[in-house]
């Protein structure tokens, strides 16, 4: 065995008798069993407090990757939707789904991603649907106030489900909004 690998092993088992995952004996013949007989009560303490911090930086790593290939994702959609017409709905709409997937996945974990990544995802399906208004039904104005409401009433009832406030507030805005534009326009 490699010297890393027994040392990220000590400092796991440093770690487990730290936190007190293991009981103290068993932490202590774990340490004498791959540390072979050498003396390693006085890295212990460091190794600990090196394990976590380890795990603190690799999950901050992985947080920035997936939300630099988030926002690479959604841009690139973004600027799809603005040059060809039915491929960009369709990366949207598997994109939308794979952010919901990771976003689902990722609560599970209570990740701080979850709420960014709702958030692209329902941006992103706001910015489907006006690309298919734009495309198949730009002479017809009622279509994209229904495609808006129907955002809307997907916040609105996302934020119930889910218990997240802002997709609530959001949806209840958005079909206040459309209302009044239609009580002022069309009354």
């Amino acid at each position: 065995m490699s010297l890393h690998r027994k040392q990220i092993i000590l400092n796991e088992i440093a770690f487990w008798k730290k936190s007190k995952l293991l009981p103290e004996h068993y932490c202590d013949f774990l340490t004498a069993l791959y540390a072979q007989g050498e003396s390693s009560e006085i890295e212990e303490k460091d190794n600990s407090s090196k394990a976590v911090l380890a795990k603190e930086k690799w999950n901050k790593r992985v947080l920035y990757i997936m939300l630099g290939v988030t926002t690479s994702v959604i841009l690139a959609s973004l600027v799809f939707m603005t040059t060809l017409a039915f491929i960009p709905i369709l990366l949207a709409g598997i994109t939308v789904l794979g952010l919901l997937f990771i976003a689902f996945k990722s609560a599970k974990n209570k990740s701080v991603m979850t709420p960014f990544l709702l958030i692209c995802s329902a941006l992103l399906l706001l910015g489907a649907s006006f690309k298919i208004w734009d495309v198949y039904f730009a002479d017809y104005p009622s279509v994209l106030i229904g495609l808006i409401i129907s955002n809307c009433l997907i916040w609105l009832f996302s934020g119930l489900l889910l218990k997240l406030v802002y997709f609530s507030i959001s949806g209840i805005i958005g079909i206040a909004l459309i209302l009044f534009y239609l009580f002022r326009f069309y009354v």
